[in-house]
């Protein structure tokens, strides 16, 4: 880092995470004066007032400018979606925001107080308050009782989604605004639906208009602080950011810093207009290498100072943040926006995509050393195992498991099974953590409810009665205990898990309708095929293509409960079944019984077979989980969108659960893989903690099985290393041939920690000497110090593997 980049990064941490009101008031007030129009037009005209009110800053040394709150890191807020936790935890029920356990945010009674009076506007008409009451009773009862959740994509506005920046940085909005008036002057107003449409449109042109506009306010506040610059150059750069700022984002970029000034402007501006996360950049290294290779060739810039524009952007992305609701916030810890940005990969002949700007974006990575944006490595059969020992270089030094590696083998595969057009395969991104998407042309990558996997296998397990809740769902065939084989308990299993999977869909399809209603969002529709030609916003079907599914959480697990199950009770007949059954009623505290409950415990950690290891008689039970989830919501389940235009319209398996294993895990009963109650469940495809018993190939290998063809949405392998698997050349040249075969035997992705358990052992008990210590916590890296407690001891659990 040179000194500039030095002190904006000491500034970033100095900053603390704060809570701005200033959005939610200007947002509230426009709403109270539009009361009775279209929910397109509301919106627009209060995503406008927003935009010309708030205030702009520009601070010292800053080469990328725009806010989207009074400071860095503070969060607007978005009472449309919630209110009821935001009245509670400012009056500290259960935690006040700054006493929180991890995620902590800052605020002073005026900021509280404004909230509070916006709050009393939006009580009885926010987005999670009218789904709660809109769902039946019992879709209701299994959200209580943590099976399904939803409160992701309804207490704040949808995301994960890729716009299309290259269409901005090389058009620019002016190309975007003439397309909706074009639009908007062929419609003949006396068509039926064509009304309407008009009032899309009209949102969409005012939303870009407001976004030109407040481009423009900063241009302005750029130029006022150039008439009292201390010195001439910093008076030039204020002048030169006023000029760019003028001109992008509304015509095409000139230069490589202006396409890179267009692309936060458009960034800050998606997610000022709703706060759904996973905003991501796509392929930022494709579309503005062109830009850096003619400002190169005409000697306009120079290499280091690309470098230089480009850690300016990475750390003011880290600026962005957002106030979760603390249920909310404990399956997404780590102050995280889910920005993931992909370099690499190929082009559509199949040759490597890599370019310069590849390797000043690992660069930059490396030396601002921050969790945002997720820089993600896009492999494929041309990319050279020099940029891959450059990646894994800069992820030793980052420590926090960025850069990430991802397949194109894989996604290109489930993409082309899906139905994606052949010219756009090549061009698919990670979104978020890992949800695959086609820049530009896909709505949501991620969106549904939630699936607690092994709590519905609790559920069978005590006849489909949920034992925390009481809550009966479902009878069985016959009692749980006269059941005589694994092959018959999975059976039932996958009945109910079918079973709460029709929830979730019929959950998502009333969320849907609800968004349809109150959260139209046009300026960022505008920026996806082919919303203006069919005048649709996201939600109501205006992509190329759509396919939802949340995250899933535990599959793993369950997989490793039914091995248990397999080899401890029926082929070994260790226990019996009902001496299992009353070992987990007892959280395997029973010391009366014969086995005590410990011993029960013991015999399930350490005779029973677990998957991560290579060992088939594991590995089979978690494939067969997969396969059922995987074909199910693959073939048997649709999206509200359906027939509307989007394609495929399917549901698509995520497991990509951010710390939602540790959220899930908490209301999990004691199970048969050895957990005891309110332990984490496994993360992603990643193995349960502790179970990796036979190194990283056999990890591997144990990972290869799976049916990832279902998995669009993403796969999440976390792997930590120990330092030595990375303190030699031969060493780290042995990671890039695991990662080879891995990704040829069709893995999707991969992620390292390689920081010492005694570091993160210490920087739990000093917080303050650790500031800047990063980990890959799931799909992102996080401060290690902003987790929760029981986020941090997940980590820490993770088995550390030799190579």
């Amino acid at each position: 880092m040179n000194e500039r980049i030095q002190r904006l990064r000491n500034r970033l941490f100095d900053q603390e995470p704060r809570i701005c009101s200033q959005r939610c008031v200007i947002f509230t007030n426009s709403m109270k004066k539009s009361e009775g129009k279209p929910i397109a037009l509301r919106r627009s005209q209060a995503f406008y007032d927003v935009l010309d009110k708030m205030t702009v800053y520009v601070n010292e040394d800053e080469l990328i400018v725009g806010n989207q709150a009074r400071w860095p890191k503070a969060s607007p807020i978005f009472p449309e979606y919630s209110t009821e936790w935001l009245e509670n935890e400012l009056n500290g029920k259960p935690f006040y925001p700054h006493e929180r356990p991890g995620d902590k945010f800052y605020y002073d009674e005026e900021d509280k107080e404004n909230i509070l009076d916006c709050v009393s506007y939006w009580k009885g008409k926010s987005l999670y308050e009218n789904l709660r009451k809109t769902l039946p009773d019992y879709i209701n009862a299994a959200w209580d009782a943590n099976v399904i959740d939803d409160t992701w994509v309804s207490a704040a506005g949808l995301g994960n989604e890729v716009v299309d920046y290259e269409l901005v940085v090389n058009k620019g909005l002016e190309d975007v605004m003439r397309r909706i008036k074009e639009r908007r002057n062929s419609l003949d107003l006396k068509e039926p639906g064509n009304v309407k449409k008009s009032w899309f449109l009209d949102a969409a042109l005012q939303g870009n208009q407001a976004v030109v506009n407040f481009s423009n306010r900063i241009a302005e506040e750029c130029e006022r602080q150039a008439l009292t610059a201390k010195d001439e150059k910093c008076k030039q750069e204020l002048n030169e950011l006023a000029e760019i700022c003028r001109h992008v984002p509304r015509y095409p970029a000139r230069t490589f810093h202006e396409a890179v000034q267009a692309i936060y402007m458009i960034l800050l501006t998606v997610h000022l207009e709703s706060n759904g996360h996973a905003i991501s950049l796509g392929r930022f290294d494709q579309y503005v290498y062109p830009l850096y290779k003619k400002d190169l060739e005409e000697g306009r810039i120079t290499r280091e100072e690309a470098l230089e524009i480009i850690e300016a952007f990475f750390i003011k992305c880290n600026e962005l943040n957002k106030l979760r609701s603390w249920p909310d916030t404990e399956f997404f810890l780590g102050y995280q926006m889910f920005i993931n940005l992909a370099v690499a990969g190929q082009h559509a002949d199949g040759s490597d995509a890599t370019n310069t700007i590849s390797e000043l974006c690992v660069e930059a990575c490396e030396n601002v050393r921050l969790f945002t944006p997720s820089i993600s490595v896009k492999c494929c059969d041309a990319t050279t195992d020099e940029f891959l020992m450059k990646a894994l270089n800069a992820m030793e030094m980052h420590k926090g498991g960025q850069p990430a590696f991802y397949n194109d083998k894989a996604f290109i595969r489930t993409l082309e099974n899906m139905g994606i057009a052949k010219e756009d395969l090549h061009n698919w991104v990670p979104d978020g953590c890992i949800e695959a998407s086609i820049p530009g042309k896909w709505d949501f990558a991620a969106k549904g409810p939630w699936l607690n996997v092994e709590k519905v296998l609790e559920i069978v397990l005590n006849n489909g009665t949920d034992p925390r809740t009481k809550q009966h769902f479902f009878d069985l065939d016959k009692r749980i205990e006269e059941y005589t084989s694994t092959e018959e308990i999975l059976e039932v299993y996958e009945k109910a898990l079918r079973f709460f999977i029709d929830l979730q869909v019929e959950t998502e399809h009333i969320n849907d309708e609800l968004h349809v209603q109150q959260d139209i969002n046009a300026f960022r529709a505008s920026l996806v095929d082919d919303c203006i030609g069919r005048c649709l916003d996201l939600v109501e079907g205006g992509s190329i293509y759509s396919a939802d599914g949340g995250p899933t959480a535990g599959s793993i697990s369950a997989g490793d409960a039914l091995a248990a199950i397999d080899h401890i009770v029926f082929e070994q007949k260790i226990i019996t079944l009902e001496q299992l059954l009353h070992a987990l009623a007892t959280n395997f505290e029973d010391n009366q019984t014969i086995p005590t409950g410990a011993e029960i415990r013991a015999i399930l950690l350490t005779k029973a077979p677990k998957y991560g290891n290579d060992d088939d008689r594991a590995d089979k039970w978690v494939v067969a989980i997969e396969e059922f989830i995987g074909h199910t919501y693959r073939y048997e389940c649709r999206s509200s969108k359906y027939g509307k235009g989007p394609i495929p319209c399917c549901y698509s398996y995520s497991q990509s659960p951010v710390t939602g294993n540790v959220a899930f895990g908490a209301s999990i009963g004691a199970t048969p893989d050895g957990r005891k109650s309110g332990d984490p469940v496994n993360n992603g495809v990643s193995p349960a903690n502790g179970s990796e018993k036979s190194g990283a190939t056999a990890a591997c290998n144990s990972v290869m099985k799976l049916p990832t063809i279902y998995i669009q949405k993403g796969g999440i392998f976390n792997m930590r290393l120990t330092k030595a698997a990375l303190e030699t050349i031969e060493n780290k040249k042995k990671i890039i041939d695991m990662i080879r075969v891995f990704f040829d035997n069709y893995g999707e992705q991969i992620q390292f920690n390689v920081v010492d358990t005694k570091i993160y052992k210490d920087a739990m008990k000093n917080p303050d000497q650790y500031k800047d210590l990063m980990v890959r916590v799931s799909g992102y890296s996080a401060l290690f110090t902003s987790l929760s407690p029981s986020c941090q001891i997940d980590v820490i659990s993770r088995t550390e593997l030799d190579l």
